[in-house]
């Protein structure tokens, strides 16, 4: 039993959106999906980067759309076109620094997106439900471990851009008693983030190359992380119970494995499970970034009976044999 307790007989046959479906999380869910015999709609904008990949093969299996997810024509197509019983909302800037670069675009990927998805499920009166990906980063720089209780008090545009959504998706959920939630979740890792600027897949990929780890950081950041296969769980799980139990509706749920590590030792804890001797550069020139974060997850526990199915440790493991397969075969 996974940790929602999701079941693949619900998603059979149903016509499922997912937002974000080229990213990390949203690839996965796809995948997924598609497994358990879903249709899956997903939205593509522009080429395919090598961070996309994982839908790659996957597409053919898909409706797929050409545009934006804050494109108000195209949501309304999408709608209009299929009996939509779900959303999966996952589209978002995911890189902090390209928040800064670029602001306005990242307000408006995650704002217009998600205003564009509640007001479609508030037309459908109830019969769609809509998870929304936010972040433990909307919390802003205030004391851990987070708890949902918290108010948020985001600065930096990412965190505002993932606190927006957040509070936009409780408002629906409390105000129109839609079946929507949100999920603030640690730093998801595993098989299929080429995203190299983060710390996992980018110091597996360093030790493999046999080069320098880099740190943005100054190594001292403390951050919290959750294994992508327990986060795919999480959002199909907490679907379903929003199709059947209205005390869900615009709730907020953290989900984290709790785990307090810093940046270097969770570094030196994968090269000690690779075996490896790479020399960590601390660099220290991280922008305006949280120097401390953890989730309670109490929340989730009490009132999901959620549980983590990858302790840490695992879970890198996986990781590392995934990403040591994957750039074998891909040099």
């Amino acid at each position: 039993m996974n940790g929602l307790g999701v079941n693949p007989e619900y998603w059979r046959g149903k016509s499922v959106l997912v937002t974000g479906a080229t990213g990390f999380l949203g690839g996965w869910i796809v995948r997924r999906l598609l497994d358990y015999g879903s249709t899956v709609i997903v939205v593509v904008r522009g080429e395919r980067p090598e961070s996309q990949y994982h839908l790659d093969n996957l597409a053919p299996r898909c409706v797929e759309y050409r545009g934006s997810v804050h494109d108000p024509d195209l949501i309304a197509q999408i709608f209009r076109e299929h009996d939509i019983s779900a959303v999966i909302h996952t589209a978002a800037n995911a890189d902090v620094n390209n928040a800064l670069d670029n602001p306005v675009d990242n307000f408006r990927s995650a704002i217009d997106s998600t205003m564009l998805l509640l007001e479609e499920a508030r037309r459908l009166d109830g019969s769609c439900t809509v998870v929304v990906s936010s972040s433990d980063k909307a919390y802003g720089p205030q004391p851990t471990p987070y708890k949902e209780s918290a108010a948020l008090r985001p600065y930096h545009p990412y965190e505002v851009a993932k606190a927006s959504q957040d509070l936009m998706t409780q408002s629906y959920g409390k105000v129109f008693g839609l079946p929507v939630a949100v999920t603030r979740c640690g730093n998801y890792f595993g098989g299929w983030d080429f995203n190299w600027t983060r710390i996992i897949p980018g110091t597996i990929r360093s030790v493999l190359d046999q080069e320098d780890i880099i740190l943005r950081s100054d190594g001292k950041f403390t951050r919290d992380f959750l294994y992508i296969e327990d986060a795919v769980d999480i959002q199909l799980g907490l679907s379903e119970k929003l199709a059947i139990d209205p005390k869900l509706h615009g709730e907020p749920y953290n989900f984290s494995l709790e785990v307090d590590v810093e940046i270097i030792d969770l570094v030196n804890k994968i090269k000690d499970k690779m075996d490896a001797n790479s020399r960590v550069v601390v660099n220290a020139n991280a922008r305006a970034e949280i120097a401390l974060m953890r989730v309670d997850s109490n929340k989730a526990r009490s009132q999901l009976g959620w549980v983590p199915r990858f302790p840490l440790d695992e879970a890198l493991s996986h990781s590392i044999d995934w990403y040591r397969d994957y750039l074998a075969k891909n040099k």
